[in-house]
């Protein structure tokens, strides 16, 4: 099912989530979609481009770079 919201990083809607029992929207708004852009993204943007973003922004902080020459 898909919200109101577009997603800021392809531009589709964002997923609702649904209660497993009730079947009740419990959350329309979509994830973070920081680093990529400061709007909302949907759950697929989120699972193959937001998360890995973040991920790879963390490998560059704890690993820079060797500005050294061998």
């Amino acid at each position: 099912m898909k919200g109101t919201i577009d997603c800021s990083v392809c531009g589709d809607k964002v997923d609702l989530h649904l209660h497993p029992v009730t079947g009740k929207v419990y959350w329309d708004q979509g994830h973070n979609a920081e680093p990529l852009t400061s709007g909302r993204a949907c759950d697929s943007c989120n699972d193959t481009r937001v998360i890995n973003a973040r991920l790879a922004l963390i490998y560059m902080r704890d690993n820079p770079p060797s500005l050294a020459s061998n």
